[in-house]
């Protein structure tokens, strides 16, 4: 881990893997930069293949401005709309908030519809595995949207855990947070609530123990957006279906929440 302090602000993007807690700085209404990873934007890069990706003002929970993500309808599997972060640096514990919207996808009670909002990897990994340490994807289920966390775990025989969780708010904003551990028997725990919702250090929506992903060699890039997404998303949802995204902030051990 690097000693001094890094942060990087945008109300669409605050970073800071920092061991304490600290305020994000949201950039005033008007002021948004045209291009999340252009020099005065948070971001390392960004892609942005048979998709489109705007900012937009304001953003969420009062932010002056965010991130809007979309595919083209009945694009490729390779179709992305991401930002990439790569400040982290083989994190032996990892923290992560962001707030989505999805007041724009309908229909999203079909299973096989689904997408990712999330993904963070590290630089080396088991043989043959994924070099993701967690994803995070969006999926219709029979009444509302569920949110999966897949973290990597060699204690499973697929070496995943995934757990689900549905979006408190089926339509409309929400937030989600973890807390990520690194080891033989690592801990990880979840929030998803509502977008105005007050959260806690000491009560997640959930919490998971017994996590094997010493093999991984710790966080050490984040991407957030929509990728990977199935056949029946991009069946269903083009240029106008955008999820929001906005408030990324990355951290070491300090509890993020509001």
């Amino acid at each position: 881990m690097k000693a001094n302090v890094m942060m990087k602000t945008l109300s669409l993007a605050v970073l800071g893997l920092v061991g304490m807690s600290f305020a994000g700085a949201s950039m005033a209404q008007g002021t948004c930069p045209s291009d999340p990873a252009a020099p005065v934007g948070p971001w390392a890069s960004k892609a942005v293949t048979a998709a489109v990706q705007t900012i937009t003002s304001p953003g969420l929970n009062a932010t002056g401005c965010g991130l809007n993500a979309a595919l083209n309808l009945n694009s490729a599997l390779f179709a992305k709309s991401i930002v990439t972060d790569t400040t982290p640096e083989n994190e032996a514990r990892y923290r992560v908030r962001f707030y989505i919207d999805t007041t724009a996808l309908t229909g999203m009670t079909n299973v096989l519809r689904s997408v990712k909002l999330f993904n963070a990897s590290a630089s080396t990994a088991p043989a043959t595995l994924s070099s993701e340490q967690i994803n995070i994807t969006l999926s219709g289920a029979a009444t509302t949207p569920n949110v999966i966390f897949n973290v990597a775990d060699s204690t499973q025989g697929s070496n995943v855990r995934s757990i689900s969780v549905p979006l408190p708010v089926a339509s409309g904003a929400n937030r989600i947070e973890f807390d990520l551990g690194q080891g033989a028997s690592a801990q990880f725990r979840y929030w998803v609530t509502a977008a105005a919702t007050v959260t806690t250090d000491a009560a997640p929506t959930g919490t998971v123990t017994g996590i094997n992903n010493s093999g991984w060699s710790g966080v050490t890039q984040a991407s957030m957006g929509l990728f990977n997404a199935s056949t029946g998303y991009r069946a269903n949802y083009g240029p106008t279906n955008i999820v929001r995204f906005d408030e990324f902030d990355s951290r070491r051990t300090s509890f993020i929440g509001l």
